[in-house]
């Protein structure tokens, strides 16, 4: 018997589906990149394909190689809260944040909050690569630390080296190896490390640089692969020591170091791909002057290395604050040839109610619409955001010791460079930030069932971490 259709309905063709995962990966990842950093751990919850592509680490490494050709994603602020050395019922605390563009800094609600932290050591920043943060473990019992003596160098090979990987945005820890084929002189009582994070386009891999000294005779370099178990000696050491102002551009890891003397200062570079060091000048303009590294910041900006100058030139106006803000940034023009141009400079007499003061910003960075500086103090660090558009200048005064850092995003999870440090239960903590008390009760509780570092992630409410400058008074 043959079907009639009473209501003359045409059959609909059937259409040809296709998986945004069933993409060609080179594509994938090509669109998943321009997505913010958040998005993308979002979509990792779509399909068993989008979440072996943004956790695959060969998925970073192409995108690694699209962003060498274009300009880096809108840098995203995070903010550290390091624990003093002073007291072990502290944490180390790191988490996404936004700024309103005039005052006001807050905790988004969503944001994964990290805490961690050890009784054994002191963990303190060491670098910023993308959307990673590395650490430093400082175990003062076995002398590592630039201030104190090591008279037990195998106490120190064992307990006193230690360096983690944290991705914020994931809540991911990752503790690197330790296992080093370098050979410490039974001498050296005291060692310093620095470390630098860069990614060699050459072999497609993630490295991580370090260089140890005890400041006086002994040098030494090293490599890691990220996923390998073991650090390998590099052949040479570099012509000075590293800083802690560094950067990551142009595949290369760059220090801003001294001169000849405190006049003039100059760029230690590590080239990821060839593993080799270099010293380039600076402007020429800049000349010298006391303390000018003081004055300087190297940042990446836009995707390229840029050197920040900060003076305060006097006018004869005898109230501090009232003196001119200038600001100048300079860039490479051709990074092969290391020829800088400057880029903005800016010379305002805006009022801030905080002084302006060029020697006294640890930290320097980009943001959205130009660069900021964190300005450190013994009660409430404060930042001044600069507007590289317009010229305006704000200041944003902070609840508490907090350091901002500025990243961008790139897909690539700790998950497979190795075993990933397990977090801890919330149990219902919703406190923001979390109290002393319950981390002490965390942290014991760690030790006692023999683990080395408590790590602790957490989605609290939205909160603001600055003050609102009508609550302050002068």
């Amino acid at each position: 018997m043959r079907h009639i259709n009473c209501n003359n309905e045409k059959k609909k063709p059937e259409l040809n589906l296709m998986t945004i995962d069933a993409l060609p990966p080179a594509i994938l990842i090509d669109i998943l990149s321009r997505l913010p950093i958040n998005s993308i751990w979002c979509m990792r919850c779509v399909s068993k394909g989008l979440l072996k592509m943004v956790d695959d680490l060969s998925s970073a490494a192409l995108d690694m190689k699209r962003r060498f050709l274009t300009t880096c994603s809108t840098p995203q602020l995070v903010v550290l809260n390091e624990s003093s050395e002073s007291s072990y019922d502290e944490y180390d605390m790191l988490y996404p944040l936004k700024y309103d563009g005039h005052n006001l800094l807050t905790k988004s609600k969503d944001a994964i909050v990290s805490y961690f932290g050890s009784k054994r050591r002191f963990y303190s920043s060491a670098f910023v690569f993308c959307n990673l943060f590395g650490f430093t473990g400082l175990n003062p019992e076995s002398g590592r630390s630039p201030f104190c003596l090591n008279p037990f160098p195998d106490l120190y090979l064992e307990h006193g080296r230690s360096c983690l990987l944290v991705n914020p945005f994931k809540g991911e820890v990752l503790m690197l190896p330790s296992a080093s084929d370098v050979q410490v002189p039974a001498n050296c009582l005291c060692t310093v490390d620095w470390y630098g994070m860069g990614f060699d386009n050459k072999t497609n891999s993630f490295k991580i640089v370090r260089v140890s000294t005890d400041k006086k005779d002994y040098l030494a370099a090293e490599v890691l692969v990220l996923g390998k178990s073991s650090w390998r000696e590099l052949p040479t050491v570099p012509p000075c020591f590293p800083t802690s102002k560094s950067l990551y551009a142009h595949g290369d890891m760059h220090w801003l170091v001294c001169g000849d003397d405190a006049s003039s200062a100059r760029m230690l570079s590590f080239d990821f791909k060839k593993e080799e060091f270099y010293l380039t000048s600076l402007p020429t303009p800049l000349g010298k002057e006391p303390d000018l590294w003081k004055c300087l910041h190297l940042i990446n900006f836009r995707g390229s290395v840029a050197l920040v100058y900060v003076s305060s030139p006097e006018d004869g106006k005898v109230k501090l604050r009232e003196y001119r803000q200038c600001v100048e940034v300079w860039g490479l023009k051709n990074y092969d040839n290391k020829e800088w141009e400057l880029k903005y400079k800016i010379d305002s007499a805006q009022y801030l109610f905080i002084s302006w003061e060029p020697t006294s910003f640890s930290k320097c960075s980009e943001w959205e619409y130009g660069i900021y500086l964190n300005k450190e103090s013994s009660l409430n660090n404060c930042i001044f955001f600069v507007n590289l558009g317009d010229g305006s200048m704000k200041c944003v005064l902070l609840k508490g010791q907090l350091i901002v850092h500025s990243c961008t995003g790139i897909m690539i999870s700790l998950n497979n460079c190795g075993d990933l440090v397990e977090a801890e239960e919330e149990q219902g903590i919703t406190e923001f930030p979390m109290s002393r008390e319950t981390w002490r009760n965390r942290i014991n509780a760690a030790e006692v069932s023999g683990r080395d570092l408590c790590y602790l992630k957490t989605q609290t409410k939205s909160a603001s971490i600055s003050w609102n400058r009508n609550d302050i008074c002068f």
